[in-house]
């Protein structure tokens, strides 16, 4: 038998392993967020940062002065425009016999038979021939001599007309983006530009309206619009542009008068230009004066050669300046831009007469890029104003840090 002491033994031991078990589990501990924890190991690192150097501002009068020079001369492809179509229609309305052109389609004729004209890649080795195909357009020739089906986006075959015609993008001329500088450079109140302003009043809603007539017929006629309302919205549009086209040389003549005048009285001050800049102003300044030569009505053909050799010899200047300063801001970009502009003028030579360049498509390219030289004199001076604001922020932020500990001196080496 067992005595009552081994029972009441028992009965304590239960009795203190059911009271251990009744008690609570502690909650596990709970991770720190990724984000506190990154926070508090970032703590007091963020003061050591560089601060972030404010975006440079171009001053007013140069902002001024590019929407300006890019409003007088990018709009200059509106006479292009306006010389193309009147050449192609004479003295006739839009008709079948008779669609108006714009010139800048002659442009993208001649890059896509230039693209046409490139050899086609061999196929790979082990890959199939390409099917023949037949006369039809979209349509391959398959197994047993039946078409197969045109394969998804290729071009409409005959008998079913593409009711949506992609536009061209390749033979727009930027009338519409150069209208909206001149009305931008309205916008701008400072510094006031008497003569330019008032010929700004009257010149910008002319050219944007201009500008937007002249895109909507080329798109109606792009498109073949035509076709479906028998020349009507057509003969609508040529009435709205002969109109405005007889007021154009008015309109650009006088803002471009007072441009040069305004120019001509607000010559760049290179005493503190940087050397590259130096070159760049120069550059810009001699292309100036050669991209008004060719605009003028009565081109003198040996000024025209006098100041493109001019032109050639200062950008020269910076591409040989650039060349041994490959980070400067104003030959790394403007170089480019004003060897474009060389380039389009010479090609653009044989056309040239006392009247101007009698090509309008040669003229266009020409004034293009013109443009891309004032919009690369721009962006130059914004890189170099950004650069010169964050070199100034780390020398302020390398100034105001405290001078690190000097390191403690190696111990000598110890004695044999």
């Amino acid at each position: 038998m067992i005595s009552v002491r081994s029972l009441c033994s028992i009965a304590l031991v239960l009795v203190a392993s059911g009271a251990a078990g009744c008690k609570e589990d502690p909650p596990p501990p709970q991770p720190e967020p990724a984000s506190s924890a990154a926070a508090n190991t970032n703590k007091g690192k963020a003061s050591l940062r560089t601060p972030v150097s404010p975006m440079a501002k171009v001053d007013p009068q140069s902002m001024k002065e590019y929407r300006v020079d890019v409003c007088y001369f990018g709009t200059l492809s509106l006479k292009q425009a306006r010389d193309a179509y009147l050449a192609s229609l004479g003295k006739d309305e839009p008709s079948e016999k008779k669609i108006p052109s714009f010139g800048n389609d002659d442009q993208a004729k001649a890059g896509d038979a230039a693209k046409g004209a490139l050899p086609a890649k061999p196929p790979a080795p082990g890959a199939a021939a390409a099917p023949k195909t037949t006369g039809l357009p979209g349509a391959a020739a398959a197994p047993g001599g039946t078409s197969a089906p045109a394969a998804k986006g290729a071009p409409t075959p005959p008998g079913k007309p593409d009711e949506r015609r992609p536009i061209n993008f390749s033979a727009r001329a930027p009338h519409e983006r150069n209208a909206r500088a001149c009305t931008v450079a309205l916008s701008l109140k400072e510094p006031a530009m008497a003569d330019v302003d008032a010929a700004l009043a009257e010149y910008a809603p002319f050219a944007t309206e201009l500008a937007k007539n002249i895109a909507a017929a080329a798109n109606y006629y792009q498109r073949e619009e035509y076709k479906k309302d028998s020349f009507a919205k057509g003969k609508e549009l040529h009435t709205k542009l002969l109109a405005d086209f007889q007021k154009l040389d008015a309109h650009s003549d006088k803002l471009g008068l007072a441009v040069s005048a305004w120019h001509a009285s607000h010559l760049p001050d290179l005493a503190k230009a940087e050397e590259g800049q130096k070159e760049a102003i120069t550059a810009l300044e001699d292309a100036r004066a050669l991209m008004l030569i060719l605009a003028s009505k009565n081109v003198d053909p040996a000024a025209e050669k006098a100041a493109l050799q001019k032109l050639e010899t200062s950008a020269a200047a910076l591409k040989t300046y650039g060349s041994t300063h490959q980070t400067d801001p104003w030959a790394k970009i403007m170089e480019p831009a004003l060897a474009g502009f060389i380039r389009d003028v010479k090609a653009a030579e044989p056309k040239l007469t006392d009247k101007g360049i009698t090509s309008p498509a040669l003229f266009l390219p020409v004034v293009t890029s013109f443009v891309s030289v004032i919009e690369g004199k721009h962006r130059a001076l914004s890189r170099s104003l950004m650069a010169k604001s964050q070199a100034a922020t780390r020398e302020a932020a390398g100034t105001a840090q405290p001078a690190a500990p000097a390191a403690p001196a190696a111990p000598e080496p110890e004695k044999e």
